[in-house]
């Protein structure tokens, strides 16, 4: 229906656009698709319906998997970090020394066990003669045994010592980490599993705020409609108005005329001609007063038609001999009415809101679940292969579960709290179908007032128009005084004022009817 709308307003821009010259003429179409492009509380409206989409879209990317990248670098004070202390690095580097300490001293104790035992065998050779005699007789033992007495235990192991200490440097050395600059960063994927309901929930709300944007906008361009009719149909009772007030002045001048004539050859009196005189000035000053009017009225129609104020325009219905009223009638169910009237969708709308924001607090107190996954990169790093001064990373992947167990009391307080803002308005929804029932009913009656008040202005007007033409011949005969005249003329004006109100009420009321049962611009 929308696209309608602006395909109609566009259609109707483009025939303004040909029929331009030095004055404008509009229908009350025309100027309604005029109001409605140009109203900025429409566009205000709109944008606002846009807002609720991308929400709408905020809301559904909670489905799908979040990937999030950090990075970090930081420059340190500390130069190097030592994963060992002092003493520990000292004994690491010194681990070939202190070996060959020990080992080099058991092997001379050892040394000197064996030359001590071969001295006390050969010494006493009683004690052992086969031994002794073995020892003296072996050329091998002899000379192992001089290998033993001649070897520098000391300096044999001085290599390996060195070796040692070599390797203990070089494990120190490794475990001391540059870290004057670190760098680090994390690529880290997160999927929600069972969120207690809660991302179904902003979904729903999401949908019907969008939807409660949408009905009010079709509120708001109710409302302009409304208003666009008011201006439209004011400036077309000032026109005619101001036709009769010209006519009702050229009356009254005629009038002054005659009676000045009149007062020249002694028909007349001179309060005669001041009665006129009055007459005729105010009246005078009553169609200032209209043109005024009509001129304001006009400037606000264009001003709420988006126009510039000073543009001329002239309407279609202000150039017709009479008010015309649609016979078309307005037919509509109770259902309709529930259906498309935008006040009562927006508290419908407003009912299904709190019933979601029930289980949103509810969603706060179930269990959630939720995946993970994570990629770690970083130098200095610590891997499989040990701390590196280099880029290396690892990843891991799991779920986190989080159970609320103990509230005391403050979860079940918190939903009896919502379920009564849902009550409250469904209270309200329901309160305000009864009032605008009501409404309806009350537009009806308008409508049925306003045809009566259009027959009664009707007849008033055709019995006006008899006494005005008898008050004229009696005058002009001379058998009624200039006053009958003058209240057989206002009583006319005043007939055709009420004859045309009374057609715009009738308009407006079905108007307001349409707007009451919400087919307004449908």
């Amino acid at each position: 229906m929308k696209t309608i709308n602006r395909i109609v307003a566009i259609l109707s821009l483009i025939g303004m656009a040909v029929a331009v010259n030095a004055q404008q003429r509009l229908t009350l179409e025309q100027c309604r698709a005029l109001a409605l492009e140009n109203n900025n509380q429409l566009k205000i409206a709109q944008e606002e319906i846009n807002k609720a989409g991308y929400d709408k879209k905020s809301a559904f990317a909670n489905y799908l998997p979040k990937v999030s990248v950090s990075g970090v670098y930081a420059y340190n004070s500390i130069d190097e970090m030592h994963l060992l202390s002092d003493e520990q690095d000292m004994s690491l580097r010194n681990l070939g020394t202190t070996v060959g300490t020990q080992v080099g001293g058991s092997l001379q104790q050892m040394q000197q066990n064996a030359v001590g035992t071969v001295q006390q065998i050969m010494a006493n050779p009683a004690a052992d003669p086969a031994l002794a005699q073995l020892i003296g007789n072996s050329p091998t033992i002899q000379q192992l045994l001089q290998v033993i007495q001649t070897t520098d235990v000391s300096a044999s192991l001085a290599p390996t010592v060195a070796t040692l200490n070599g390797i203990g440097s070089e494990i120190a050395d490794n475990l001391i980490l540059d870290t004057k600059n670190v760098f680090a960063g994390i690529v880290s994927v997160q999927e929600p599993i069972f969120m207690g309901g809660k991302i179904v929930t902003y979904n729903k709300i999401a949908a019907a705020k969008k939807e409660l944007e949408e009905t009010k906008y079709s509120s708001e361009e109710q409302e302009t409609t409304i208003e666009t009719d008011k201006l439209y149909w004011q400036i077309v009772s000032l026109t005619n108005k101001l036709k009769l007030t010209e006519k009702y002045v050229e009356l009254l001048q005629t009038m002054s005329e005659n009676v000045d004539k009149m007062a020249d050859e002694g028909v007349a009196t001179a309060s005669d001609k001041l009665s006129v005189k009055v007459k005729l000035n105010q009246a005078e000053t009553t169609l200032l007063k209209v043109q005024n009017g009509l001129a304001l009225s006009k400037m606000l129609l264009c001003q709420h038609c988006g126009m510039d104020i000073n543009t001329d325009i002239s309407l279609a219905d202000e150039t017709l001999e009479d008010v015309v009223v649609s016979e078309l009638q307005i037919q509509y169910t109770e259902n309709d009415i529930m259906e498309n009237r935008p006040e009562l969708r927006s508290l419908h709308l407003a009912t299904e809101l709190y019933k979601q924001n029930v289980n949103l607090t509810r969603s706060d107190y179930l269990p959630t679940v939720a995946a993970f996954g994570n990629y770690v990169l970083s130098n200095p790093s610590c891997s499989d292969n040990g701390f590196q001064n280099e880029f290396s990373g690892f990843w891991n992947v799991g779920v986190v579960a989080r159970i609320p167990i103990l509230q005391w009391g403050e979860g079940v307080n918190k939903i009896r709290k919502a379920k009564a803002d849902e009550k409250i308005a469904q209270y309200k929804l329901d309160d305000a179908k009864e009032k605008i029932m009501l409404q309806v009913n009350q537009y009806e009656r308008q409508i049925e007032e306003a045809k009566s008040r259009v027959k009664m202005a009707e007849e008033k007007m055709s019995d006006a128009e008899e006494n005005l033409r008898m008050a004229t011949l009696g005058f002009e005969e001379g058998v009624i005084p200039s006053s009958g005249l003058t209240e057989a003329q206002t009583a006319w004006l005043q007939a055709h004022s009420e004859y045309i109100d009374s057609k715009i009420d009738w308009i407006m009321a079905k108007v307001y009817l349409q707007k009451a049962t919400g087919i307004l611009n449908k």
